[in-house]
């Protein structure tokens, strides 16, 4: 097989598209550092952005493993986009090996940062290793529950922005054990659009997830609730810029990123009239790059001014 064949092997296993969710979240941690704490370890940082989006690589990777072995025992789903190991002729023990690559060169990285930087850091990235396992692998995934939406956007939009904060204020005269909790304010949004990102694919895996066993929050809520709650969690995102912005945590212009509400709602009710995996499912994920992205650049304009 030849290096391009490879790549695009590599690329659908890690779902790389996906690599933004790990990113920004980080940066957002660190951009509250910046404005907050006046305080920034660029070269830490760098260095353990590339961590976080390693082990977020390597989780996308188990999970499509994981996905494989299930469908493979559920023949009525062998034409299932899930499949993404068939579809590409993955070799089951190359995935793998890519998969412990990947996740011990983040724990490498990690484990070396938090002897650099103490024990918080131990602290959140075991927590995002676990759950990062425990999302679809052991005798009880997450994933076949109905609190795979709050994981992801807990192990995601919180643990990622605080160690994007915790780097960068360790060795700081203002750090306190409490950060966390600001730290939590300013990921309300980076939370309720990396869950909507999982709540919305349940909602167009449903027939789906209901022949392989999986009973997610959509199995429980219904669709039309379930949309309900999807659109619910981007009210709550806009929310959580107005209060991290309220109590200072984030530079007053980051208010201009309510400026995408407009484009959001079209994309959003789009998908709401029409939920479906192959069309109106990306509209999430450009939701939630309008969101956080104007978030970042408004708030990187304010540290300026």
């Amino acid at each position: 097989m030849n290096l391009l064949s490879r790549l695009t092997q590599f690329k659908a296993l890690v779902q790389a598209q996906t690599t933004m969710l790990s990113a920004l979240p980080f940066i957002l941690g660190m951009i509250f550092a910046g404005f907050y704490y006046h305080h920034i370890n660029w070269g830490l940082s760098l260095l353990l952005l590339v961590a976080a989006i390693l082990f977020h690589l390597a989780v996308n990777g188990h999970n499509q493993v994981t996905d494989f072995m299930r469908y493979q025992n559920a023949p009525d789903t062998t034409e299932s986009t899930n499949n993404i190991i068939k579809r590409f002729n993955i070799p089951l023990n190359w995935a793998k090996g890519v998969i412990v690559i990947l996740t011990a060169l983040a724990a490498l990285i990690g484990l070396w940062l938090t002897w650099l930087s103490g024990w918080p850091l131990l602290l959140l990235g075991g927590l995002s290793f676990l759950v990062g396992y425990a999302y679809s692998g052991g005798p009880l995934p997450i994933l076949k529950s109905p609190f795979g939406e709050i994981a992801s956007g807990l192990a995601m939009g919180l643990n990622i922005t605080l160690i994007g904060l915790y780097i960068n204020i360790y060795n700081t005269a203002t750090f306190a054990n409490a950060f966390w909790l600001k730290g939590l304010i300013v990921s309300l949004p980076a939370i309720f659009t990396i869950a909507n990102i999982m709540l919305a694919n349940n909602i167009c895996d449903l027939a789906e997830d209901q022949l392989t066993g999986r009973k997610t929050l959509v199995h429980y809520l219904g669709i039309k609730a379930s949309l309900k709650l999807l659109c619910a969690n981007y009210i709550f995102s806009y929310l959580g810029i107005i209060l991290a912005t309220c109590l200072g945590y984030l530079p007053w212009l980051a208010l201009g990123s309510l400026l995408t509400i407009p484009p959001v709602y079209q994309k959003i009710k789009v998908f709401v009239e029409k939920p479906q995996k192959t069309t109106t499912f990306f509209n999430n994920l450009i939701a939630l790059h309008l969101i956080l992205i104007s978030l970042l650049l408004f708030s990187l304009l304010g540290l300026w001014l």
